[in-house]
């Protein structure tokens, strides 16, 4: 269902990318195309036309993501420089790098991985593919990027731990080192696996690295793009890479290159092998052997590694295992397929050879798990674990059987506790046998390897050649060639269940009637018993415990509504304040006719707008603090930079009530950081905040901000201490002070205004941050605020402050070059209406109305284009609402459809509105109440960029 849904999203993506796509052209995206000297992932026939499989990967990727996409083809030193500046728009198979972050944008997926290995030539016969001893006194070519990377430590470490020597050459570039290979003058080189050539043999592999397909710098409607198209490729095959791999990358899976030539021979002398399968291998049925049907476990093993080994295989069919084993020893046959052996024993069996390639998980099969004195069961091999195995502790004693089916019925009548067998036989034979009474749990031990059986005299060809495909074989594989043949079984189990069922459908179903009628009749007459027996003590007990949950109930109610009421109480005593002020001055004002009086008059007014707007947002920061949904923005920032700001900020209050502030971080080390610092500063400014109300005037407050140690996960440890000499805190209103609405007694009494908010606030932001928060205060004496908060330390980041002032300079500039342009306000509300036209007016600029976002796009399409320098856009409004009316401009065919500044300018302030606001299509976004200021900024910043 999972897969389904995925592949359904995906479709949905795919169609919504090709909707605009169906009415316009096709977007042109560029890809590069290197010309690369015996390559398969890029390759540029002689008539021009391109293959390999990264044409192939880049043909799907422009159907998924609706592109027509144009091939630039050169060398790749010339590509590279092109794709720096921005004249190709796709390069692929590049890993990631830091420093090309400059220069490219990175998808969320990658599009594969690649490993480094080591190669020879495909006709090197002196080193064998998997056969490390055969690389010992050989030499091995790097470069000097790879050995700067760290390659030839690497391979230094892989010699050191596998006990061999190889002679490492750097040379200064790919092109000479790998003339070096094709002359001979290094046995190997060390490439990427993607990079290898058609005629170079892969030996051994390391670490695997994703690669990428990565978007020129600045281009974020590609990137989009792409990153759908490769999430549609991703949920329609997530094997779709390695697919390509497998076709262009492996080749031949057979390993003849690695065979010698005495090898060769013999197996073109003996033309196939041959193979013995006992009847009672996982999957055999009755009739093995006969008609041609060798349908079974063994036999799938047994295709794989001739397949591997490149020769085709005949069957012979034995009674049991320990008939095949013989006709092994004897030489009537080459090989066992599946010999179960103990890990570390398959040098112990006589006249055998054995090649372990996988040793599956052991399961533990029990019928008394909580038995004080366990008997295990085991299948018997040729060499019995020995009395003094570690897994035998636990053990009274130890039985053996002549195969896992008699260790289960062993187990399941009590002759023995448990059995332990791996998992491919217990999921058979507890699907074959009915054992009600058995349980099975997976357990960590080692006890059985599969492996393939050969005659200890048997040819030494036959024998290396079992060896070299073992070594090479991929261990996914078989565990793939195992499940799908449990699959196969399962379902063959379920089938014959159902025919079962179908031929027998009547007794059954009038059993089962039996069985259904027995049951009913029993509940009913345990359900009349009950009742009989219920007694009038039962009643008031169950009276009782009703009446205690209705009184608990009404409790919480009561609760509930008594939190409710002072809420509405406090916040409706905190808004009428600053609601008189604003209405007083007001009246005044009209009954004034004194210019500096009115002057005093608005700005008094104006105080009591911000304390109210304080008030909405403490409540609204509390609200989602409590819900949950505060999210932190990370961004980088310099700590004395946030100390300035503070200073700049608050230092006009604490002048005002002749209050000396302090705010000191000199001890600390300049260094950048990685954190949420408007939150940082609402926090700092909150306490400091609180100090000043609660500090007398001639009072003293210091904040000090120190660098600590840094904690168990490497982030910077950073302590604020706000002290202050006012008039401190009761241990009592300690207990309670980060409670929503608590206020102190002193702060009644002394008239101190304030919603009882901001110590809450404090303490939430601080949790979000993952911070800690102390208090110290004596009544009287002052108190001490404590705050630990952790920063993660920003790498790689340059800052140029002369750039930044020059920056800011500029804007500063930039003011006077508003007058003269022209801006459309999309707004229903009249008043809001003539306030925005005010300020336009104030700064010079030309405005035109819109009521609602239908009228505001019926007034853009029929201008002429550049006649609107911005757009700011309300979001709710009758007929069309904001982001409805702004994708309706952006899919307006017209040249300044895209690129008109489209500003959101709404009471919707929350982050997920900004967020809503910028995904639709708008450029940027202003909170009502709007600030005169950083609203000349954003014009200024959109309207002037260009000039």
């Amino acid at each position: 269902m999972k897969r389904f849904l995925a592949l359904l999203l995906s479709i949905i993506l795919l169609f919504s990318i090709s909707v605009p796509v169906y009415a316009k052209e096709p977007r042109k995206v560029t890809v590069a195309f290197p010309i690369l000297t015996d390559s398969r992932l890029y390759i540029v026939n002689e008539d021009g036309s391109l293959e390999g499989m990264m044409y192939e990967y880049f043909e799907n990727l422009g159907k998924c993501a609706g592109w027509d996409i144009q091939y630039v083809v050169d060398e790749i030193e010339v590509l590279f420089d092109r794709f720096f500046k921005g004249d190709i728009d796709i390069m692929g198979t590049t890993s990631y790098l830091d420093s090309m972050n400059e220069y490219a944008d990175y998808p969320s997926i990658s599009s594969g991985f690649d490993y480094t290995c080591l190669v020879v030539k495909s006709d090197n016969t002196d080193i064998t593919s998997g056969d490390l001893t055969s690389l010992n006194n050989k030499s091995v070519a790097i470069t000097e990027m790879q050995a700067k990377n760290g390659k030839k430590e690497m391979v230094e470490d892989f010699c050191e731990s596998n006990q061999i020597q190889m002679d490492i050459k750097i040379y200064a570039s790919g092109d000479d080192y790998e003339s070096a290979l094709q002359t001979g003058e290094a046995d190997m080189i060390l490439i990427g696996s993607a990079a290898r050539g058609n005629n170079m043999r892969i030996v051994t592999r390391f670490a695997d690295s994703p690669y990428y397909t990565i978007v020129s710098k600045g281009k974020p409607d590609i990137l989009r793009e792409l990153n759908a198209a490769l999430y549609t490729m991703h949920a329609m095959s997530q094997n779709y890479v390695n697919q390509l791999e497998n076709k262009y990358m492996n080749g031949d899976s057979s390993l003849s290159n690695a065979f010698t030539a005495e090898e060769k021979d013999y197996l073109k002398e003996k033309g196939s092998l041959t193979v013995v399968l006992p009847r009672t291998s996982y999957g055999a049925v009755g009739n093995l052997g006969e008609k041609g049907n060798y349908t079974c476990l063994d036999a799938d093993i047994a295709e794989y590694f001739c397949e591997k080994i490149g020769v085709s295989v005949d069957y012979v069919v034995a009674d049991n295992t320990e008939d095949a084993v013989q006709m092994v020893k004897e030489q009537k046959a080459d090989f066992l397929p599946v010999m179960t052996a103990l890990p570390g024993t398959e040098d112990t069996y006589d006249d055998l050879q054995l090649f372990s390639y996988n040793t599956p998980e052991q399961m533990r099969i029990t019928a008394n798990p909580s038995s004080n004195k366990p008997v295990l069961v085991l299948p018997k091999y040729e060499h019995e674990i020995l009395e003094d195995n570690v897994i035998l502790e636990d053990y009274e004693k130890v039985l053996y059987c002549d195969s896992a089916s008699d260790c289960l019925k062993y187990v399941a009548d009590g002759t023995a506790t448990e059995t332990i067998l791996d998992s491919f036989a217990s999921q058979y034979l507890l699907m074959a046998n009915s054992y009600p009474n058995l349980t099975i749990a997976p357990t960590d031990l080692k006890l059985t390897s599969m492996t393939l059986a050969a005659s200890a005299s048997a040819d030494t060809n036959l024998l290396t050649l079992l060896e070299k495909a073992v070594l090479n074989m991929d261990s996914s594989a078989i565990d793939d060639i195992v499940y799908q043949r449990m699959i196969t079984e399962q379902t063959n189990a379920s089938v014959t269940l159902t025919t079962f069922f179908k031929k027998h459908v009547i007794p059954i179903s009038l059993i089962l009637l039996a069985v259904i009628v027995f049951i009913l009749s029993c509940i009913a007459f345990v359900v009349i018993a009950r009742i009989r027996q219920k007694s009038m003590q039962d009643t008031l007990v169950e009276r009782e415990r009703n009446e205690k949950e209705l009184s608990r109930a009404l409790e919480l109610a009561n609760v509930a509504t008594e939190a409710k009421t002072r809420f509405l109480s406090n916040v409706s005593h905190e808004m009428r304040t600053p609601l008189n002020g604003i209405l007083g001055m007001l009246t005044l004002m009209q009954n004034e006719d004194s210019p500096e009086k009115n002057k005093d008059h608005l700005e008094k007014a104006r105080i009591s707008c911000s304390q109210l707007l304080s008030l909405i947002n403490s409540v609204l920061d509390m609200s989602r603090i409590e819900s949950g949904r505060e999210t932190l923005t990370p961004e980088t920032f310099h700590m004395s930079t946030v100390l300035e700001e503070l200073r700049a900020m608050l230092s006009i209050q604490a002048e005002s009530r002749n209050i000396h502030m302090d705010i000191n971080g000199a001890s600390m080390p300049d260094r950048i950081l990685l954190g949420d610092c408007v939150k940082l500063k609402q926090i700092l400014s909150n306490v400091i905040m609180n100090a000043i109300k609660f500090t007398p005037e001639g009072g003293q407050i210091t904040l000090t901000a120190e660098e600590k140690e840094t904690n168990g996960t490497g982030e910077l440890l950073y302590l604020f201490e706000c002290r202050d000499n006012g008039i401190g805190m009761t241990k009592e209103f300690m207990d309670t002070m980060f409670q929503p609405f608590t206020r102190s007694e002193e702060a009644d009494k002394l008239q101190i205004s304030g919603t009882g908010l901001g110590l809450s606030v404090i303490k939430g932001l601080v949790d979000l941050m993952h911070g800690t928060i102390d208090v110290d205060s004596q009544k009287g004496e002052g108190s001490v605020f404590r705050i630990i908060l952790p920063f993660p330390k920003e790498h790689n980041t340059v800052e140029d402050t002369t750039l930044a002032a020059e920056d800011k300079q500029g804007s500063a500039d930039l003011s006077a070059m508003l007058k003269g342009k022209r801006v459309l306000i999309t707004e229903d509300n009249e008043l809001n209406l003539e306030i925005t036209e005010q300020f336009l007016e104030i700064m010079g600029v030309v405005s035109d109305s819109a009521h609602d976002g239908a009228e505001a796009v019926d007034i853009f399409s029929s201008s002429s284009p550049g006649s609107f320098d911005a757009i700011l856009m309300d979001i709710q409004m009758p007929r069309m609402n904001g982001y409805e009316a702004t994708k309706a401009i952006r899919s307006l065919p017209r040249k300044d459809a895209c690129s008109v500044p489209i500003i959101a300018i709404t009471a919707n302030a929350f982050k997920e509105d900004m967020e809503k606001a910028l995904s639709c299509g708008m450029d940027d976004h202003i909170a009502k109440p709007v600030d005169l200021n950083k609203l000349q900024d954003i014009l200024i910043k959109y309207c002037c960029k260009q000039d």
